[in-house]
């Protein structure tokens, strides 16, 4: 097993998350650039479209299927999601944008990318997809259990502050 999903489903550090205020139904989430860079960074080049512009009566966008296409270790995938706004204004272009980069974050987390925002405190997908790695590292491997325990410990949890390469 190779291991984007396993990376694409690893939690956001903290620094990466905005905390929004307000009511009940108000979610963290993490800025559209920043799933964006770890799309890339993951899974390399990408191809994302608007598969098709959602308008209300008066013909102005109020939101979009998107369509995300990739490969996740090494098995192209096809998703497309829903991006609303949430604040409709007179401007379609602008409403497209941002129903597109709603859309876009949807689609990244049905990849895993960001999906502990929208699970919370039952998330358990990147402990799971690290176990699999890990069993799968050592049947292929003739070293298998030599990981040093400064080694697991690093690829248990996120680190709070991001040098070059880190996650």
């Amino acid at each position: 097993m190779s291991d984007d999903l396993y990376q694409l489903a690893r939690p956001f550090p903290e620094a990466f998350i905005v905390k929004k205020p307000g009511g009940k139904f108000q979610a963290d989430y993490v800025a559209h650039g920043v799933i964006t860079a770890r799309l890339l960074e993951v899974l390399g080049p990408f191809d994302w479209s608007i598969a098709k512009i959602i308008t209300n009566a008066d013909g102005i966008a109020v939101g979009c299927i998107g369509r995300l296409e990739a490969t996740v270790d090494g098995r192209p995938v096809v998703i497309e999601e829903l991006g609303d706004v949430e604040q409709v204004g007179p401007n379609s272009a602008t409403n497209l944008k941002h129903a597109s980069s709603d859309a876009l974050k949807r689609a990244a987390m049905r990849l895993g990318l960001g999906l502990h925002l929208w699970v919370g405190e039952h998330y358990y997908l990147d402990r799971a997809l690290e176990k699999r790695l890990r069993a799968s590292e050592s049947d292929d491997s003739p070293t298998a259990g030599t990981e040093t325990p400064e080694k697991a410990t690093t690829r248990q949890s996120a680190p709070q502050t991001l040098g070059e390469g880190e996650w």
